[in-house]
């Protein structure tokens, strides 16, 4: 009984720590997609659209290692990330809009907080990545 015990133990394990490789390769996928844009990209909104891709990239991932790792409590997990990213959201436009402004505010003001959003997003999904890596 031990030894069967055992047997379904590794088993589940080892699917586990496949699974767990997989999500690598997808984090890297995204910012390999993003440098292929940004070399292409010619204008200040072309820029912000390929940072927007970027971010649902990465929510992808995280949404991914949420079905899988996190089955029991997805909802929570889904939710909690969801208003995680609203507030960053809200934060990083709020930071954008000091009371004065230098001239080329108008035009850089959404990259910078599609920017600011998108390292928060990357560090979220990072950190999750962390949590459940076998290593």
């Amino acid at each position: 009984m031990r030894r069967l015990l055992f047997y379904v133990f590794v088993s589940i394990l080892s699917t586990t720590a496949y699974a767990v490789t997989d999500y690598e390769p997808m984090f890297k996928s995204c910012d390999e997609l993003a440098q292929k844009g940004q070399q292409n990209a010619s204008s200040t909104i072309q820029m912000v659209r390929i940072v927007e891709e970027q971010k649902d990239c990465y929510k992808n991932v995280a949404n991914k290692i949420i079905d899988i790792e996190y089955a029991k409590n997805k909802q929570q997990m889904v939710s909690e990330f969801n208003n995680f990213i609203k507030i960053s959201s809200d934060i990083a436009y709020s930071m954008q809009y000091p009371d004065s402004c230098n001239p080329n505010c108008g035009t850089i003001v959404g990259l910078n907080a599609a920017n600011f959003e998108l390292e928060i997003i990357k560090a979220y999904v990072r950190q999750l990545l962390y949590i459940v890596s076998p290593e």
